[in-house]
């Protein structure tokens, strides 16, 4: 989640600089897509913030975290419906990312590590 989170900072920042382009500039998108940029920081601000309580074995990160990964999924799969361009990658990946994630939280080891808490 730690990886995820920085990832998701990046990525913010790599967005933000995009509005300097020309064709956002000429576009007039340079707000938005500041705006965009802005709101990955403060979503993978949410993730370390998550990981960091999962870590600490609370159980509102495990669900919070459990959350925030299925609405990524649902996002993927929105994304892929209505772009309608047949891209299946996003949602593959972020299918891989959630069960990564949540699966290990919720049986096994990890479920026993957060009944001790």
């Amino acid at each position: 989640m730690y990886i995820g989170g920085i990832a998701q900072i990046i990525l913010g920042i790599l967005t933000i600089f995009l509005r300097y382009t020309p064709e956002a500039q000429s576009g007039g998108i340079a707000l938005p897509i500041t705006l965009l940029g802005a709101g990955l920081i403060l979503f993978g601000l949410l993730v370390i913030g998550l990981a960091s309580g999962v870590a600490r074995g609370s159980e509102a990160a495990r669900r919070g975290a459990t959350a925030v990964m299925l609405l990524g999924l649902a996002f993927a799969v929105v994304d892929l419906i209505v772009a309608a361009d047949g891209d299946w990658s996003a949602v593959i990946v972020q299918s891989i990312a959630t069960v990564a994630v949540v699966v290990p939280q919720w049986v096994g080891r990890g479920r026993r590590y957060f009944e001790a808490r």
